[in-house]
């Protein structure tokens, strides 16, 4: 709205705000009578030109049925700026030249970016921020670093060209969407020698996706000369190539100077917005609500971020990585890093020792930490954020979450199988669908085994997100599960532990701090042998000519890991479906009958719908023993009963050698006697 040239006086209820203070105040909830009333002060002679502003907020923030009866109030927040009901957005006032703090502050935005400003950003980061968000210089592979990438390839924009990097090397790295087809050009066999040539991309600009070149140009801009975009530095067509750098994504990002993150529009051609002049129009609502002093609404980083690039699977992985990130919305530049964020239309920058926390209203995505005491949890709330992205390729489902994968692992220091940590893998094992619905989709993801959260559409959470306390969680590791796991790996069928003291040499001793197994020479998972065992088989054989057939050519038509061991199941006479309007039905949990109907646990079916038409009995695998149940499955249940933690299996083909997973769940100790006859029975389970 733009100033009146006449402006009407405050309302009666506005007043009492004393607005005059600007954001020279303190917490405090102001009423505003009834959202009825507010609407009546804003659209009725004389207008209330701060009910004018509270009525655009909220017609323009998604929320506006929340705003439309009852009791109507506004609260000045510690944070700086008047805010309703959510923390990502807010009103502030326009007092650039006379503010004193920057919180409510704010300042009106060009329509083309000030490429000073983004410099200033990145040296007040370096200047204030330390450690916390200083970029690691390890991405290169070399004779004292052997973990890095073996070639990184950079987009030289002061000789147009791609070259390759030495250590040392100071880059940014783009972040962006592709769209549903490929650039017109890209690093391929075939363009390798004339990318490499001095001036290629001046010679080929019109070909250079729009935000690539602007990448570029911004690079310039802001006097750095090395730009990584995976299109240009990847060799596309070789698979050597790009495995290397898929699998290294985490140290690409990790290592840059600082990511640019394309989060406006939906394909490589969007640009960003503000680079180059008329490339954006920026919206900017200008409210004066007493002579002399404006206001306007504030969004933070992640409300902002309404692009494809905030949907995309890919993209996730690389503002998680990064140390800073300067973010491109449709008419916002933000520079967020690990330890702050600055905006085009806030003034934090002017007082950078204050911490902007105006981010988000829910959906904010946490950075990787450098030294995160909880890997695993860390783990399943990346998943949980991740799982809901759309992926062009589903056989992308863990390359698109390599990156994290890879960082956590360092961490917990664990190999990984399949998307799982193989250092915890009784843990990792236990993944679940927060809230699984009956679907005609399909959620089965083929591509991956079964019993691994990429083998499901929408497992996104897991015992992982309980395990804070290393010294119980390892404790449970080692007197709770019992299960020996063995891989079989495509190719070569070969029978290999999932875990063992040449992995630990491999990934790392654990620390106190460390959830993991403790391997010794008598135990591969460091475990109190289990009374229960002695006598039983534990290792799989080789000898079953007609098993080993089958579990070939499982392997070879399917090219993923099975899981091979020996383990305790059960059998239940039914499913039943949770009752109507119940925490169960909301979180989805079927209960398990044994003998004469009688409940024997619960289980989060991966598919309800493809389940429905499927009769009893059905099989579930022991995996593990638990002394109380703490509300896993996203319900408020809780008890002390002991129960074992129970995967519902099918059996594929009519041989019964391979099986699949079908749910999680519990089964209660003090139910053995109801479960069907024989009871538990020592059984070799080979899992795809």
């Amino acid at each position: 709205m733009p100033k009146h040239a006449k402006l009407a006086p405050l309302c009666n209820v506005c007043r009492q705000i004393n607005l005059a203070n600007t954001n020279n105040r303190k917490p405090l909830e102001y009423s505003l009578g009834t959202w009825e009333q507010v609407k009546k002060r804003a659209t009725k002679h004389p207008k209330c030109p701060f009910c004018i502003l509270i009525q655009s907020y909220i017609d323009n923030s998604g929320l506006a049925y929340l705003y439309q009866t009852g009791p109507a109030s506004i609260e000045w927040r510690e944070q700086g700026g008047f805010f309703f009901e959510t923390d990502g957005s807010n009103l502030s006032f326009l007092n650039e030249d006379t503010a004193t703090s920057p919180h409510g502050s704010a300042r009106i935005v060009k329509d083309t970016i000030d490429p000073a400003l983004m410099r200033k950003w990145i040296s007040l980061c370096e200047e204030h921020h330390g450690e916390k968000c200083r970029p690691r210089n390890d991405v290169i592979k070399t004779a004292e670093n052997p973990n890095g990438v073996k070639i990184l390839r950079l987009i030289d924009t002061l000789d147009q060209c791609i070259v390759e990097a030495k250590p040392g090397d100071q880059y940014l790295a783009l972040s962006y969407v592709w769209g549903p087809v490929s650039p017109l050009i890209r690093l391929e066999q075939g363009t390798l020698d004339i990318l490499t040539q001095k001036g290629a991309f001046k010679d080929h600009r019109d070909k250079v996706p729009v935000t690539v070149r602007d990448a570029m140009d911004l690079v310039q801009m802001i006097g750095q000369r090395y730009l990584w975009v995976d299109s240009l530095c990847l060799i596309q067509d070789n698979n050597e190539d790009m495995l290397d750098g898929v699998s290294h994504m985490d140290l690409v990002y990790q290592c840059s100077l600082c990511t640019i993150i394309a989060s406006y529009g939906s394909d490589f051609n969007a640009g960003l917005p503000g680079v180059h002049p008329d490339s954006r129009d920026v919206y900017q609502e200008v409210f004066e609500v007493l002579p002399g002093i404006n206001m306007t609404i504030i969004n933070g980083v992640y409300n902002a971020m309404t692009g494809t690039h905030s949907k995309r699977a890919w993209t996730m992985q690389e503002l998680v990585l990064s140390h800073r990130t300067l973010v491109f919305t449709e008419d916002r530049v933000f520079f967020r890093c690990r330890s702050n964020c600055w905006t085009e239309d806030t003034l934090y920058d002017c007082f950078p020792t204050a911490i902007n926390k105006v981010l988000s209203s829910g959906g904010e995505i946490m950075f990787a930490e450098d030294n995160d005491k909880h890997p695993l949890a860390s783990c399943i709330f990346h998943l949980f954020r991740y799982a809901p992205r759309k992926l062009t390729k589903i056989t992308d489902t863990i390359h698109g979450f390599t990156g994290i994968l890879q960082y956590v692992s360092r961490q917990a220091k664990s190999g990984i199988l399949e998307g799982l940590f193989t250092s915890s893998f009784d843990i990792s094992i236990l993944s679940w669908d927060n809230f699984p619905r009956a679907t005609t989709r399909p959620v089965r993801q083929e591509d991956f085994p079964s019993w691994s959260w990429a083998g499901w559409n929408g497992i996104k959470d897991g015992y992982a997100r309980f395990c804070y306390d290393a010294n119980s969680t390892n404790t449970w590791l080692k007197t709770k599960t019992y299960i020996i796991w063995y891989k079989r790996s495509p190719g070569t069928a070969s029978l290999e532990l999932v875990w063992d003291l040449s992995n630990e040499e491999t990934h790392g001793a654990p620390d106190e701090h460390t959830i993991a197994y403790r391997p010794t020479p008598s135990d591969p998972y460091g475990r109190i042998r289990p009374s229960f065992l002695d006598g039983l088989q534990t290792q799989p054989t080789l000898d079953d000519p007609r098993r080993e057939e089958i579990i070939k050519s499982e392997l070879t038509k399917r090219k993923y890991h099975f899981l091979h061991f020996f383990a305790f199941t059960v059998v239940v006479e039914a499913l039943k479906k949770p009752p109507a309007g119940s925490e169960l039905e909301m979180a989805m949990v079927y209960s398990l009958r044994g003998q004469r109907g009688k409940q024997c646990g619960g289980v989060k079916l991966d598919n309800p719908r493809s389940m429905q038409t499927v009769k009893g009995p059905h099989e579930l695998i022991l995996l593990s023993s638990m002394d109380k149940y703490d509300g896993y499955f996203n319900d408020t249940i809780k008890h002390k009963r002991p129960y074992y933690w129970a995967m519902l299996i099918a059996w594929v083909g009519e041989d019964k050698v391979i099986a699949e997973r079908r749910g999680i769940g519990f089964i209660y100790n003090d139910c053995m006697d109801v479960i069907l006859p024989p009871g538990r029975v020592w059984k070799e389970i080979v899992l795809a």
